[in-house]
């Protein structure tokens, strides 16, 4: 095999198939035979090439185009998809999230009986005659309001209601300013008269965005 025939070979081209015996060159078209006595000219690349190519068929490429695709979008963050991943997994009867270990679960009590009712509060055992929801306040409307309906509320019996605070999630600051106010203003003495324990509400019933208020009755 000549150095010609290997590089057709290694190039993979195909030749077409003919029957017989080639037909004789075309009258001027032989190459002359070299005279041992002269010396031998060399054949030029393209000589060399065009011999090469002689009775070579062009091989079609067929294939698919494959459309490119356009990059998907970010998904957008969801500023809510974290609470209500906390509340499903809070949900969950299997795994559920103890209120008292959430860094931002809130208590407290007044004077030492008030301590006392607490693990009984914190753990949900009483039952909530009312609530009161502070969503859409600013402070010094959540605190009047806070103040106005415990006093209502300890007029009748002791008993213990929820005050719903939220989190601060929608707030400027993203903190919960209502339950820092909050949980100052029922350890005052203006609301000692009233609250005996508060803490925030188990998870199956709002969690750190609410608060349990134990309130004992007072007469006037």
């Amino acid at each position: 095999m000549n150095q010609i025939e290997e590089l057709v070979q290694k190039a993979g081209i195909r030749f077409k198939s003919q029957a017989g015996s080639p037909p004789p060159p075309a009258p001027g078209s032989e190459r002359p035979v070299p005279d041992p006595g002269q010396p031998s000219v060399e054949a030029t690349d393209e000589e060399i090439f065009s011999e090469a190519m002689n009775g070579i068929e062009r091989a079609s490429w067929k294939h698919r185009l494959h459309p490119a695709s356009r990059p998907g979008r970010p998904a957008k963050t969801d500023p809510g998809e974290e609470e209500r991943m906390m509340m499903q997994e809070a949900m969950n009867p299997v795994t559920p999230i103890p209120t008292p270990e959430h860094p931002e679960y809130i208590e407290g009590w007044v004077s030492v009986a008030g301590k006392r009712y607490l693990p009984n509060l914190r753990n949900g055992l009483y039952s909530i005659q009312g609530q009161i929801d502070l969503h859409g306040m600013n402070r010094e409307e959540a605190m009047a309001a806070v103040e106005e309906y415990v006093a209502r509320m300890a007029r009748f019996r002791s008993c213990c209601v929820k005050i719903i605070h939220g989190r601060g999630i929608n707030s400027p600051a993203d903190r919960a300013t209502l339950k820092e106010s909050l949980q100052r203003f029922l350890s005052t003495r203006k609301m000692a008269r009233h609250v005996v324990a508060y803490a925030s509400a188990p998870a199956l019933d709002g969690g750190v965005g609410c608060v349990y208020v134990l309130l004992s009755r007072r007469n006037h």
